[in-house]
């Protein structure tokens, strides 16, 4: 060991360029193996845990085009053991939407009946509404729905979210925590549409996923994620409503800080849910994972710059590649090779979800590592069809064609 650390540091001398990148690999192997410790500790709650009383939920859905697996999707939110009364929106801007004929038919089976093992109280209603209250439409979907809430408690998870037979449960036993404002959830990738939908979920499981838990166990993340929000009625008009956060690309981040600002806690629920994954090209992953990127890019610029810790195969390999190929940073590179897959190991095991092949996950971090360096270069975000810039803390400004675009369509 001795021996091997005096010839990297004999490599470093003799190629300077190398050196910030051999200290950023190492660093990133650290990261990785505390990564590995985060997950470890995160703890689960074995089965159900059902609240001390069942007030009635409201669960809104803003649904935009058909996606994969959508009508699965919407039915688990149908197939809950909750014991009080569930009211289903869902949400569309246009009557023509392609994801309104889905709504459609889930509706019909709600009021037929045929939707085995939803609760005794479920209400099922499509909501079309074109109002658009901002440039964030899945927001300005959410503000249209919101004049529809009949219950006390108020969940939103986006369309792509599958859930099991106890989320409403666990997140209603939560929020009766006191001091507990919004509860949220992690989420897992699940693949349907073959490799390139693979690596995108790669992306959440081993990326996102173990990230967010790191942050948490160094007290520097604040998460508040899209999967699932799910907060009393009075806490959202307290807040301003949706209307706060319409101009927001990261609206799940902002509507997490404007909770904490009166005073209540935004907490991590105890389970992931799946996250569905459709990609059929690498362009469709790119533009995803890039639209994250910026965005968190764009609400936390110092966090997101400590995510160069994350790569550890990508650093090791430029190490490599700069010192020509030493075998101090050949040893590197398998280190790195090693850490990561010692991490995505202690995923699948740890929690529900597909397990993917190991030799996949270097590949998946050097396309996150490519993303994270080409996302700080000027570009824009690709979202529902639109192209737009992101302007300060995460406003969204449409370019100038789509701006037009959106004007014709509100006139």
């Amino acid at each position: 060991m001795d021996q091997l650390g005096s010839d990297l540091a004999d490599l470093i001398a003799a190629a300077p360029v190398a050196a910030p990148l051999f200290v950023l690999a190492i660093a990133s192997c650290l990261y990785t193996l505390l990564a590995f410790v985060s997950v470890r500790r995160f703890k689960r709650c074995e089965g159900a845990t059902k609240p001390w009383k069942s007030p009635g939920v409201t669960v809104l859905k803003p649904l935009y085009g058909v996606e994969e697996g959508l009508y699965e999707n919407l039915l688990s939110f149908c197939r809950q053991t909750y014991a009080g009364p569930v009211q289903i929106l869902l949400g569309v801007h246009e009557p023509d939407d392609t994801a309104a004929a889905i709504a459609r038919r889930l509706v019909a089976a709600a009021r037929a009946g045929r939707i085995e093992g939803a609760p005794a109280r479920l209400s099922v209603e499509l909501v079309v509404d074109p109002t658009l209250h901002g440039t964030n439409g899945k927001v300005s979907n959410l503000i249209n729905l919101s004049r529809r809430i009949e219950n006390e408690l108020v969940v939103l998870a986006d369309s792509d979210i599958m859930v099991a037979p106890d989320y409403l449960d666990r997140l209603a036993a939560s929020l009766q925590r006191p001091g507990v404002g919004i509860v949220t959830c992690l989420y897992r990738g699940r693949p349907l549409a073959g490799f390139w939908s693979r690596l995108g979920a790669m992306g959440v499981d081993y990326g996102f996923l173990p990230n967010v838990l790191t942050g948490l166990a160094l007290n520097m993340a604040r998460p508040c994620v899209g999967a699932t929000i799910a907060l009393r009625r009075c806490v959202l008009e307290a807040i301003g409503g949706f209307e706060s956060v319409k101009d927001q690309l990261a609206d799940d981040y902002a509507l997490g800080e404007a909770v904490r600002a009166r005073g209540l806690k935004v907490v991590l629920a105890d389970f992931v849910v799946g996250h569905v994954h459709a990609e059929t090209k690498l362009k469709d992953v790119w533009r995803r994972d890039m639209r994250w990127a910026r965005t968190i890019r764009a609400v936390d610029p110092a966090g997101y710059i400590g995510l160069a810790a994350t790569f550890p195969v990508g650093w090791a390999l430029l190490a490599a590649l700069a010192s020509g190929f030493a075998p101090a940073a050949l040893i590197l590179a398998c280190a790195a090779l090693l850490c990561r897959m010692i991490l995505q190991d202690e995923i699948d095991q740890r929690f529900e979800g597909c397990k993917h092949a190991l030799w996949l996950g270097p590949l998946r971090d050097l396309l996150s590592f490519a993303i994270f360096v080409v996302s700080f270069l000027p570009g824009q975000i690709h979202w529902r069809g639109r192209d737009y810039a992101l302007g300060e803390n995460g406003i969204m400004e449409p370019i100038a064609d789509e701006a037009a675009t959106a004007e014709a369509e509100v006139a």
